[in-house]
C-alpha cells in the first residue's frame, strides 16, 4: 500500500454536472454532492491525504474546453496514480458512441456539445502516471469499454490503455440511477460507504460497491482492468493511515460486513438456491427472514411467489416495503400489479419512479400509459429512453408512433433495430405491457 505520505505524484479531477439547459437531461442534484464529497474524503486527514491543489472538483461545466483543461492538468502532473471521476448523464449517438454529457450539452447534438469518451480516454492515455483510475457514474457508462478498443470501431472488452484500472455504475446498454431525495446517486453511495470505513484494495473496493447495489436491487456496476495491480489503494480507515512522515508498510484490513447483513444475505442467497431446485416453501420461508432483517431483494422474491399463489394483497405490502426502500425492481414489481388491480393512477406513479431510476420495462410500461392516455409526447420520450436500453419492445412501439408522425426515415431504423426483417405497414398494432416479475 502507497503510504499517504509519500502521494505527492498523485492527482486527481472529479466532475459533476448537476444541472442542465437541455429539458431533456433531467437535474442530478446528487452529482454535485459525490464530487464534494468524493473530494472531502481523498483529501481528508482521515482519508489518503492528498493535497487540495492535488484533488481538482469542477461542477456544472458548460463547455468541454473547461473538463479537458482540468483532466490534462491532472494527468500531465501524475507521476504515481491519475484518478478521474465523472458523475453526470452520459448520451449515446446513433452510432453507439458514448459521449459525457455537460450543463450546456444537447441530446440532439451531443458531438459538437460534449466530451466525446474518446477524447478522455486519449488524455487518459497520455498521462506519465504509472496507474491511472477512471471511475464512470453515468448511464450507459459500460460503453466506456467499448470506446477503449483496439481499433476505431466498437470491440467489446478490447482496452488498450495500459495501466488503467476503469470502473463504470452500470453496463453497456442501462442507465444509473440517482434515487429521488437521496443525497447521492446510488452507484457513489455505495463507494463513499465502503471507501469510508475500509482501506481496500480496488479489486476489494470494487466487489463490496457491485455486492451493495446488487443486494439493493440496483444496476450492478461493470470493472476492467489492464496491467494494473488490483491491489491499489485509493483509501485508507483513519486507523491505519500512516503518520507524516512514516513509510512503514501498514496490514491491509481484512472485509468484512456486518453480522446481520452477513445473515441476511446468506439467508436470501439460500432462498435463491432453493429456488433453483424448485423447493419453492424453503425459499419461502429463507426470503421471509431475509426479508424480516430488511433484506430488500429477498422481499421483493418473497412478493414475487406470493404473488404467484394468488396472494396479492401480501405481495403488495413486500413488494411496497422493498420499493419505498428504494430497491428499483421492486418499484416496478409494484406498478406492474398495481396496473393488474387496476389502480392505473398508482401503478403510473411507481412505474415513473422506477422509470427515473433506470428499470427499462417501467420505461417502457409507462411510455404505453401515457401513449394510451393521449400523452404522445411524453410517451416518446420514454420510449426512446427504453428503445436506447435495448428495450425491444419500445423498439417496436416508437417505430410505430414515429411512422404516425411522419419520421419516416427514424421510424424505418427503430422498426430494423427492433428485429423486424419485413417493412413496416400502416396497419401495425403496438405490443401490450410487460407483465413479467423480475426477481434479484
Amino acid at each position: 500500500m502507497t503510504p499517504a505520505s509519500s502521494r505527492s505524484g498523485w492527482r486527481a479531477a472529479l466532475i459533476g454536472v448537476s444541472r442542465y439547459v437541455d429539458p431533456e437531461f433531467p437535474d442530478i442534484p446528487a452529482a454535485l454532492n459525490n464530487v464534494t464529497d468524493l473530494a472531502r474524503l481523498l483529501t481528508a486527514a482521515t482519508g489518503s491525504a492528498l493535497a487540495e491543489h492535488q484533488c481538482n472538483v469542477l461542477t456544472d461545466p458548460e463547455h468541454n474546453t473547461q473538463v479537458g483543461k482540468a483532466v490534462a492538468a491532472a494527468a500531465r502532473e501524475a507521476g504515481d496514480v491519475l484518478l478521474v471521476y465523472f458523475a453526470g448523464h452520459g448520451v449515446v449517438d446513433r452510432r453507439g458512441r458514448l459521449y459525457l454529457a455537460l450543463s450546456g450539452t444537447s441530446r440532439d447534438e451531443p458531438e459538437w456539445s460534449s466530451v466525446p469518451f474518446t477524447t478522455l480516454r486519449d488524455e487518459l492515455a497520455s498521462s506519465p502516471a504509472r496507474a491511472r483510475v477512471l471511475i464512470l457514474d453515468c448511464c450507459f457508462s459500460g460503453r466506456a469499454f467499448e470506446a477503449m478498443g483496439t481499433s476505431s470501431s466498437l470491440v467489446d472488452g478490447q482496452i488498450d490503455i495500459q495501466g488503467t484500472y476503469t470502473i463504470a455504475s452500470s453496463a453497456r446498454n442501462e442507465p444509473s440511477v440517482a434515487p429521488e431525495g437521496h443525497r447521492h446517486t446510488a452507484f457513489t453511495a455505495a463507494l463513499l460507504s465502503t471507501a469510508t470505513h475500509t482501506g481496500l484494495t480496488l479489486d476489494q473496493l470494487y466487489r463490496k460497491v457491485d455486492h451493495a447495489l446488487h443486494r439493493d436491487g440496483y444496476p450492478r456496476p461493470q470493472r476492467r482492468t489492464v496491467n494494473i495491480a488490483g491491489e491499489l489503494r485509493l483509501f485508507t480507515p483513519p486507523a491505519l493511515r500512516s503518520a507524516p512522515g512514516d513509510n512503514a508498510t501498514i496490514t491491509p484490513m481484512r472485509d468484512q460486513l456486518t453480522t446481520a447483513d452477513d445473515n441476511a444475505d446468506a439467508l436470501f442467497e439460500d432462498g435463491r438456491r432453493f429456488a433453483d431446485q424448485d423447493d419453492l416453501p424453503q425459499a419461502e420461508s429463507s426470503w421471509r427472514q431475509a426479508a424480516a432483517q430488511g433484506h430488500t431483494g429477498a422481499m421483493n422474491n418473497l412478493a414475487n411467489l406470493l404473488d404467484a399463489q394468488g396472494l396479492a394483497r401480501e405481495a403488495h405490502e413486500w413488494y411496497r416495503q422493498a420499493a419505498e426502500r428504494g430497491n428499483v425492481i421492486a418499484m416496478g414489481n409494484l406498478a406492474s400489479l398495481l396496473h393488474q388491480m387496476k389502480r392505473v393512477s398508482d401503478a403510473e406513479l411507481w412505474w415513473r419512479r422506477a422509470a427515473e431510476s433506470g428499470n427499462t420495462d417501467a420505461m417502457y410500461n409507462l411510455a404505453l400509459l401515457l401513449d394510451k392516455s393521449r400523452h404522445l409526447g411524453e410517451a416518446l420520450t420514454w420510449y426512446q429512453r427504453a428503445a436506447e436500453a435495448d428495450h425491444p419492445d419500445a423498439m417496436h412501439n416508437l417505430a410505430i408512433r414515429l411512422r404516425y408522425r411522419g419520421q419516416l426515415p427514424e421510424a424505418t431504423i427503430w422498426w430494423q433495430r427492433a428485429g423486424h426483417r419485413r417493412a413496416q405497414r400502416a396497419s401495425e398494432k403496438l405490443h401490450g405491457p410487460v407483465s413479467r416479475r423480475q426477481s434479484r
